[in-house]
């Protein structure tokens, strides 16, 4: 096992493109760090970096103290999982595992005390004399996986390993991995566009944007505290709700208007956590709301926490929960940091003519019993504690 530090990494093509911009990372001994982007954003590319598979144009590049950037694949003793399995289909299970160490002259009794270990520890045992094409989609990542830990290598890179998975597989593995990744206490550096396998699997997060690291840190941290607008925009399901409001003042303190017909005061709390929105009196911020921050406002509610008379355009009964898409006055916000969270040019094509007409919808996770009528008028409650405000110029956050 081994550190990973990546120090002021960039990869630069012929073209002038740039995929990776001064990326400085380290993953340490036995962490599990996620790289997460939208589409186009280099974490394939940094993966690839550091296992050899692209060059890296300016920086550093160490694998447990020892500089690889000049060192083959081969050479820096780590192991690849990609997303197309990348199994021998002539070869059984056993062989496939078997395969790199083979080629490394282990001897046989090695190989097969090592196959045995990883197929009991992969629940792949009986599977070992199958053709992958006998296999299900998870048992051929299983077996993908057993390759790589026979190896014992000092770190594992992983390419998006579950994207060909269907969704019910996908969150399964997402646990089998995880647990095994801690079981085997190896440094792990796992690459998704998905923010939810992200979120649900690594002990740090590393969110890139257009090749650049925007933030890294905890999951519940980059939930609770985004840096900036992408981050907050990009991380969390239902997304967060962003829009435009104005920051004012009066003898009982602070409140952030949202529209005519809204304006919520900010509670100690809020202040307490983003301390600049003081300095902001008079201006417009972009405001971030959590859909699970919501509830049915009741006869206690006071007057400036809530929005009265939203109209529920969409309530999608889940069970446990409901999400309700209700129409707001907020004005919506319209930077490139947004588009490239919400990596949808259709949704942010809605987001933009819902900001023509004025307005635009936002989403409140409820309680089951809380479930209003599509069409319906309902008031909702808000907790200001968990408000995120960020300047709309810059995008990042009012800390």
């Amino acid at each position: 096992m081994a550190k990973i530090e990546l120090n002021g990494v960039w990869k630069r093509y012929a073209d002038g493109t740039e995929a990776v911009k001064d990326l400085s990372l380290v993953i340490e001994d036995g962490e599990f760090v996620i790289l997460v982007g939208p589409s186009g954003c280099g974490k394939s590319t940094a993966l690839r970096m550091v296992a050899g598979l692209e060059t890296i144009s300016e920086g550093k590049l160490l694998i447990g103290d020892k500089v690889v950037n000049d060192l083959s694949p081969g050479e820096r003793d780590i192991a690849m999982v990609f997303q197309s399995y990348a199994l021998y289909p002539h070869m059984s299970v056993a062989d496939n595992m078997a395969f790199s160490l083979k080629m490394a002259k282990v001897s046989k009794s090695e190989i097969d005390e090592r196959v045995k270990k990883a197929a009991e520890m992969l629940g792949l045992t009986e599977y070992l004399h199958r053709k992958p094409k006998a296999l299900s989609g998870g048992q051929r990542q299983r077996v993908a996986m057993g390759r790589a830990i026979v190896r014992s290598p000092q770190a594992f890179l992983m390419d998006e390993p579950l994207s060909n998975l269907d969704a019910k597989l996908r969150v399964a593995m997402r646990a089998e991995i995880a647990a095994l990744q801690t079981r085997l206490g190896v440094t792990t550096l796992y690459v998704t566009h998905d923010q939810i396998e992200a979120m649900t699997m690594g002990d740090r997060v590393a969110v890139l944007k257009r090749g650049e690291l925007q933030q890294v840190a905890s999951p519940q941290e980059l939930y609770e505290k985004p840096d900036n607008l992408f981050v907050a925009g990009f991380i969390g399901s239902p997304s967060m709700n962003l829009g435009r409001g104005r920051v004012e003042k009066d003898e009982r303190g602070y409140t952030v208007k949202l529209d005519e017909n809204a304006a919520l005061r900010l509670s100690d709390a809020a202040l307490e956590r983003y301390p600049k929105v003081s300095e902001y009196v008079g201006k417009d911020v972009a405001v971030g709301m959590r859909p699970e921050h919501f509830s049915r406002a009741t006869s206690s509610t006071p007057d400036d926490a809530k929005l009265v008379g939203q109209e529920a355009a969409l309530v999608e009964l889940l069970g446990s929960e409901v999400l309700l898409h209700f129409a707001t006055g907020a004005s919506a916000i319209l930077t490139e940091d947004l588009r490239e969270a919400m990596d949808d040019e259709e949704a942010f094509a809605e987001l933009e003519h819902a900001a023509e007409v004025g307005g635009q919808q936002f989403v409140a996770r409820l309680e089951p019993h809380e479930a209003p009528k599509t069409g319906e008028k309902v008031d909702l409650a808000f907790r200001t504690e968990h408000m995120h405000f960020f300047d709309i110029d810059t995008g990042w956050a009012l800390r």
